[in-house]
């Protein structure tokens, strides 16, 4: 295990880890609490409402920042030899920076042997999302009798309704919650980008907005893709490629 150990987290102008830009980023060192660096950065491209909406960060903010590439050289330095600390992490912010070190002519972060910390991945596999779990954590009692339909489907109605105490929510929120961001079909092969419009998520086309690949969604309305996938296909046509 590397000796040295970072803790970091971004802000970015979307949800795509290879396309989208970071706008702030945050590094401290976990032995001490150090601050090694705090940096807002100009993206090079319009910050979309949607982002701004979820990190405060808006195109007036970075107006006179520095590019990202002006700081690489002491970013990779920072994390070389370094284990990382981040939360949802993998999947998204340690992709994310890597993607622009090497575009500002660095190597990079070596993302199958580089050592990492998700505390997001480490706090789902040390507490199981079970609803046994679940029962003794917000109702206080073991659940005896788990995994029978109807212990298990009484045991969600007491649930349901602490934690929408506990959590201040509304039915609605319950209902929006449950749908994770930017998800368009189940099956996850279309999804919602930055700027609140589907694209692909999956093959030659990802990331590229679906009202653009007429001849791609009849092949895939005409090929095994998921029930859901067509559906959410014909809707769209249907709405003028409004979602939802």
């Amino acid at each position: 295990m590397r000796d040295r150990m970072i803790a970091f987290d971004l802000e970015a102008t979307g949800l795509d880890p290879l396309q989208d830009h970071i706008v702030e980023l945050a590094m401290v060192r976990v032995q001490d609490g150090l601050v090694l660096l705090h940096e807002q950065f100009h993206p090079g491209i319009p910050i979309p409402q949607a982002a701004t909406a979820v990190h405060g960060i808006s195109d007036t903010d970075v107006a006179h920042s520095d590019p990202f590439s002006l700081h690489a050289r002491e970013i990779q330095a920072i994390v070389d030899s370094a284990v990382l600390v981040g939360y949802g992490s993998h999947r998204y912010d340690t992709i994310m920076l890597d993607a622009e070190l090497r575009r500002a002519g660095e190597p990079g972060i070596d993302l199958t042997a580089t050592p990492e910390v998700d505390l997001l991945r480490v706090w789902t596999a040390s507490e199981p999302r079970n609803l046994a779990t679940a029962v003794r954590r917000f109702l206080g009692h073991g659940h005896e009798g788990a995994h029978r339909s109807l212990t298990d489907a009484e045991a969600l109605v007491p649930l349901l309704n602490t934690m929408k105490r506990m959590f201040g929510l509304e039915d609605y929120d319950l209902v929006h919650l449950s749908r994770p961001r930017g998800e368009v079909d189940r099956s996850q092969r279309l999804k919602m980008d930055a700027r609140g419009e589907v694209v692909f998520a999956f093959g030659r086309h990802a990331g590229e907005p679906v009202r653009e690949h007429e001849e791609y969604l009849e092949w895939m309305l005409e090929s095994d893709f998921p029930p859901d996938t067509k559906a959410v296909i014909q809707q769209l046509r249907e709405n003028a490629w409004r979602w939802p």
